[in-house]
């Protein structure tokens, strides 16, 4: 029982522990410091509440995911909602997860749908070989990251410290460091409803992954202590992240300085250097800027410290590498708990049903080349990603399932309330892209309105 803990730990984890954690996240850690931490803490605690509650329904009641949702909750059409959902979150992970890598390969964007399509077969190839060693196959994939971000965490700050010299660059540094462990960073409204919405989608809820992980969770198997363990491994890597990110900041404002003072850098360059400082310092003291924007600012600190300072390349390489990994942890996930959900649903194949949900995926980060297209479906999970999280919810408030149903009505309440907020921001944001991603957002409910059609095909 000690070895199925330990795995299904290390499963949840590496499906939570994401590209999420280190594009968006690191970001509020050193805006909001402790006191945003602290506050962060409440959005985690109430995910790993759903989480406990949705994985311990199926695993109670021993139905799967589509069953529970057509027998218990006679809300079949949520399903559909949910794959959905999950399909948009595995494209944006595929193509972000990808695009670290063109800074290892050195080559260009263009080149991000070949590498897309490698880390599909890659996680498909594992998935099948695997057979009924998929939990292992996961785990043991999990505890490398869960290692390899650890580690990443410590050699990145001690390069970062010998490479850092530039009394500026020491500063921002520093300043975005001592940040993270402070208790005198400012607050705002705004920029605490983003970290909300960000924590919330890092957990990976309304995808009907812990749904899926609950119907083949062994019966004598406590989830709260897997689920404590997860607890405590999100908080370490979140931090772990944090630092990594910080000590970035620090080596690349002073790979920007170096470069800009050069005379053998042209104006152009020395011009595209100075965006991308001013990006990474808007990410680090901007807590109000949109988690849309700020994801892709990550992807300048490699820019910046390429050819700028020492050893710039070990410290490319770690980052980019964590930054897969976190990613390929999460695609098997998605892409295993997604074929299994399709599988109920249309009757498949488990190939058939990998097969097709890893072709979606595939398609689906292929086109997020083009930006406006990427735009939108990136806006797809700030803007409706606590509304999802609310209709996944929803079945647990069925009489047979609801031992706690006030608790769950309340968060469900919280959620569609923070969801309502966070697409009226999306909506009134500029932008024609952000605009047609809230849309999309909201397309993905339709599938409820043909529930009761469902209900009698099923009969």
């Amino acid at each position: 029982m000690r070895k199925i803990s330990f795995l299904m730990a290390f499963l949840i984890t590496g499906y939570i522990l994401g590209i999420w954690n280190f594009l968006v996240l690191p970001k509020y850690y050193i805006n909001f410091g402790l006191k945003g931490f602290l506050i962060s803490l409440i959005p985690m605690l109430v995910a790993l509440f759903l989480i406990y509650s949705e994985a311990e329904s199926t695993k109670r009641t021993r139905y799967l995911i589509y069953e529970l949702f057509f027998k218990i909750s006679r809300t079949p059409a949520l399903i559909f909602v949910l794959i959905m959902f999950l399909l948009v979150i595995l494209g944006i992970t595929t193509y972000y997860s990808s695009y670290s890598l063109i800074y290892i390969f050195g080559i260009g964007p263009k080149y991000v749908p070949a590498i897309a399509l490698g880390t599909i077969l890659l996680s498909v190839i594992l998935l099948l070989l695997a057979k009924g060693k998929t939990l292992e196959v996961i785990s043991v994939l999990s505890v490398l990251f869960v290692l390899f971000a650890i580690l990443s965490a410590i050699i990145v700050r001690n390069q970062a410290l010998s490479a850092v010299t530039a009394p500026q660059a020491a500063h921002y540094m520093n300043n975005a460091v001592s940040a993270i462990t402070s208790f005198d960073q400012p607050l705002s409204i705004k920029g605490i409803l983003y970290m909300l919405i960000s924590v919330l989608v890092s957990f990976g809820l309304g995808a009907g992954v812990y749904y899926v992980v609950g119907s083949f969770t062994p019966e004598e198997l406590d989830l709260r202590k897997v689920l404590a363990a997860v607890f405590v491994l999100q908080i370490i890597l979140s931090f772990a992240a944090a630092f990594t990110v910080a000590y970035s900041l620090g080596a690349a404002y002073q790979g920007f300085g170096k470069a800009f003072h050069n005379p053998n850098i042209p104006a152009e360059e020395s011009m595209k250097l100075y965006l991308g400082f001013q990006n990474l310092k808007e990410y680090a003291t901007n807590s109000e800027k949109s988690p849309m924007d700020s994801i892709e600012v990550f992807y300048s600190i490699p820019y910046v410290l390429r050819g700028n300072i020492a050893n710039a390349d070990r410290l490319v390489y770690l980052l980019m590498l964590s930054l897969y990994f976190a990613g390929l942890t999460t695609i098997i996930v998605l892409i295993e708990m997604g074929s299994q959900i399709l599988s109920e649903v249309m009757q498949l194949g488990r190939s058939k049903s990998l097969t097709l949900v890893a072709f979606l995926g595939l398609v689906l980060s292929a086109t997020m080349v083009v930006s406006d297209i990427r735009t939108m479906f990136v806006v797809v999970p700030f803007s409706v990603g606590a509304l999802i999280a609310a209709v996944e919810a929803y079945p647990l408030l069925s009489g047979e399932l609801a031992h706690n149903k006030g608790i769950v009505g309340g968060i469900i309440a919280l959620l569609l309330l923070a969801g309502i907020v966070s697409l009226y921001f999306t909506l009134r944001a500029p932008g024609t892209s952000i605009k047609i991603g809230a849309l999309l957002g909201l397309v993905l409910f339709v599938p409820v309105l043909m529930n009761s059609m469902l209900m009698k095909t099923r009969r």
